[in-house]
């Protein structure tokens, strides 16, 4: 509706957020935020953790989530859905789009993010040069260790265990365990064997 009118939405854009910053204005804090999350019944965000949510796009948390004190959240680019009884600690960045399944654990520090800055233009700011979207998706089970960087339009498959200040620049098979910076498959869990294995 609002992308046929383009000066329209410059101007409610102005007044939900500044112009260079991404956290909304005070009053929209207060006001709009409060009813743009969808939250599950039990789920708990904590009053110090930074909401940086704009109403045309999701925030919408499963049943007994939590988010804790200075966990940021950012859906300025894309929706941020969270399934139930997953955990984001403190000092976490999400930033959509990103999708995490039920009962996942982020360590704090770490970072899922879901764009990337464009570039390409030698004979422009990088920082005036926008943003490409592309979504992280982080399925059912999944440990993420603190400090790590999960990067933009990749997946993390079903019961994987990110370690600790890895940078995860590729999707990630299910079953794996991967660490390093790039971050590669340190085990993977044979079923014929049923045990964990090097690769």
């Amino acid at each position: 509706m609002l992308d046929s009118k383009p000066k329209l939405k410059k101007f409610l854009l102005y007044l939900l957020i500044h112009p260079y910053s991404a956290r909304p204005r005070l009053w929209a804090r207060i006001f709009v935020i409060p009813l743009v999350i969808k939250r599950g019944r039990g789920t708990i965000i904590r009053r110090k953790a930074r909401l940086d949510i704009i109403p045309s796009k999701k925030c919408v948390l499963g049943y007994r989530c939590i988010v804790e004190d200075y966990a940021i959240l950012n859906n300025g680019m894309g929706d941020i859905l969270i399934g139930d009884y997953s955990q984001v600690t403190s000092r976490v960045k999400l930033v959509g789009p990103v999708t995490l399944g039920k009962h996942v654990i982020i360590g704090s520090g770490a970072q899922v993010t879901g764009l990337t800055h464009n570039y390409t233009e030698v004979d422009k700011p990088i920082a005036l040069q926008g943003v490409t979207p592309n979504r992280t998706v982080v399925e059912d089970d999944v440990w993420i260790g603190g400090n790590s960087c999960i990067n933009q339009g990749i997946t993390i498959g079903t019961h994987c265990i990110v370690a600790a200040g890895s940078v995860v620049t590729k999707s990630v098979p299910p079953y794996s365990v991967v660490g390093g910076n790039p971050a590669r498959i340190l085990r993977r869990y044979d079923f014929e064997r049923k045990e964990w294995v090097k690769p």
